[in-house]
């Protein structure tokens, strides 16, 4: 697990809600504290897409419901954001790894984004299917979040 608190919050705040960068990941719930706590579950109803071509419940979706209940005259008090790496991203992240686990074995790879006081702290998280004591993907992940951040110019100190 890696625990990161992001240098410039009004930036990465821009990138989260108003760009795409994190749009590929999927969201898995999250709540938001403004004049109330507003929490959502992340449980997906495709029959709600049934006209259109839309097969997950992705950040790129939720980011506008996100953006609408923080956008106003006052900061929000605070947001929870849990993050999962999508099925396919997983595996492309184990082929070049080179480790030998199958995606099968991984629940998810999470990214939590936390926000309180002014400032943004991110965390990483692995959940498996198998028992393992190795903590190699673990490893693999948290370097991946820190490339990803590092590519998108979002600096982040190691907490």
């Amino acid at each position: 697990m890696l625990a990161v608190r992001i240098a410039d919050t009004r930036d990465f705040m821009k990138k989260l809600l108003t760009q795409d960068l994190f749009d590929t990941f999927l969201f898995s719930e999250g709540s938001v504290t403004t004049f109330t706590t507003f929490t959502i579950d992340g449980t997906w109803h495709p029959e709600y897409f049934e006209d259109q071509k839309v097969d997950a419940l992705t950040w790129g979706l939720m980011r506008p419901v996100f953006f609408g209940l923080i956008k106003g005259k006052h900061i929000p008090v605070s947001f929870r954001i849990v993050l999962r790496l999508s099925d396919s991203n997983t595996e492309s992240l184990l082929a070049s790894s080179g480790l030998s686990m199958d995606a099968s074995q991984i629940a998810g790879l999470f990214l939590n984004l936390n926000y309180q006081n002014n400032t943004v702290t991110c965390t990483t998280g692995t959940s498996l299917r198998i028992f393992t004591l190795d903590k190699t993907l673990d490893r693999i992940w948290d370097d991946m979040v820190m490339k990803f951040f590092s590519s998108r110019q979002i600096q982040a100190e190691i907490l």
